[in-house]
């Protein structure tokens, strides 16, 4: 299962790492891929992860949580 969040503040490949570290310490995350380019990360789920916990991550790295897709 996969979401894509969309992510504005994100300049630059420290941004993507910081973004991807928090995403990836939630429970039930596999894996996070943030691209500043295109303004979103893509995470993939064991199951179901609550969009206010996708929100909290990113604005814990420091960046603005527009939605999730």
């Amino acid at each position: 299962m996969k979401k894509t969040i969309i992510i504005e503040g994100m300049s630059c490949e420290h941004c993507e790492m910081h973004t991807k570290k928090e995403l990836e310490k939630i429970d039930d995350i596999i894996s996070a891929e943030a691209d500043a380019d295109q303004g979103q990360a893509v995470v993939e789920m064991e199951k179901e992860v609550a969009d206010a916990k996708l929100k909290a991550a990113v604005e814990e790295a420091g960046y603005e949580y527009i939605k999730t897709v």
